[in-house]
């Protein structure tokens, strides 16, 4: 059985009061999944919602089944889904499979629509929880995900971080080799030629070795933060491109199931035409006759 202490930490159910907590206990039992086992599959139906005590599962969506697959989140531990299945006698949407051993809570919804009446606080608060859901997936599915990384982090730099850019941008490009061998050259130059006036920094140049050492000192982080940026970007990228891939996926999909809906309307078309054919093909010869 579930503990209030672990209900309480779902999204969807912390901000209710502690005695619809007590009563939420006992409509849930528990269930154990294997690693790779599937819970359900797109199209089963469905009437119940679950919660992950332990474990992770692993929400799919069947592209070519069974070649191919889009995977669309990875669910943890106090993460919820199949939500929808508790309002509406729909199909599934998506197929469940856990990624290792996994301990889950199951609610069906008799259970759910019984204590809804009685408390419709805990349906307001789920269906506001769901709706966050519906808009993160209207996002994904619709919005322009090819979005540019360096757009992205740009915005949210400050003038520090840019200083730094600028700064490790230098020191790694050939300007900064040309001018640090030519200020060298001068250096040594005036203090080795002592001919026309007093050497300020005489060999062995203790103060060049100084400004070098202070120099050097600082460069190394302020590059550093700058190739930490860098990684940034570049995971951001990563992301952004996973983000393109999920949505070209989802469109593949979305057009696949529409030719094949046209071609089974275009079959179904023909074979009403030839039967019409054959239909009236006897009539013709025997008004010949």
């Amino acid at each position: 059985m579930i503990s209030k202490e672990f209900l309480s930490k779902i999204p969807i159910f912390k901000f209710l009061p502690e005695e619809d907590h007590v009563s939420l206990v006992s409509l849930w039992r528990v269930r154990a999944l294997k690693a790779g086992e599937t819970l359900f599959r797109k199209g089963e139906p469905g009437s119940s919602m679950f919660v992950i005590e332990e474990g992770e599962m692993e929400i799919v969506l069947p592209v070519d089944p069974p070649v191919n697959e889009v995977q669309l989140s990875i669910l943890r531990e106090g993460e919820f889904f199949g939500e929808l299945s508790l309002f509406a006698d729909t199909p599934r949407t998506a197929t469940a499979r856990a990624v290792t051993d996994t301990k889950l809570v199951e609610m069906q919804r008799g259970d759910f629509i019984t204590f809804v009446m009685e408390r419709p606080s805990v349906g307001i608060s789920m269906l506001s929880e769901m709706a966050k859901r519906l808009q993160m997936t209207n996002e994904l599915i619709s919005n322009l995900a090819s979005k540019n990384p360096n757009e992205e982090i740009e915005e949210k730099l400050t003038f520090g971080d840019r200083i730094a850019d600028k700064i490790a941008e230098f020191g790694g490009s050939w300007k900064f080799i040309i001018a640090f061998g030519v200020f060298m050259a001068i250096w040594i130059g005036l203090n080795v030629l002592q001919f026309l006036f007093q050497p300020f920094d005489p060999y062995p140049f203790v103060f060049l070795n100084l400004m070098l050492s202070t120099v050097a000192a600082l460069q190394a982080p302020v590059i550093m933060m700058s190739q930490n940026r860098a990684q940034k970007k570049d995971r951001l990228k990563a992301d952004l491109d996973y983000q393109v891939n999920v949505k070209s996926e989802l469109m593949l999909q979305q057009m696949h199931q529409k030719m094949d809906r046209l071609m089974d309307e275009e079959f179904a078309h023909v074979r009403r035409e030839l039967e019409a054919m054959r239909t009236t093909k006897p009539k013709r010869t025997s008004a010949k006759k």
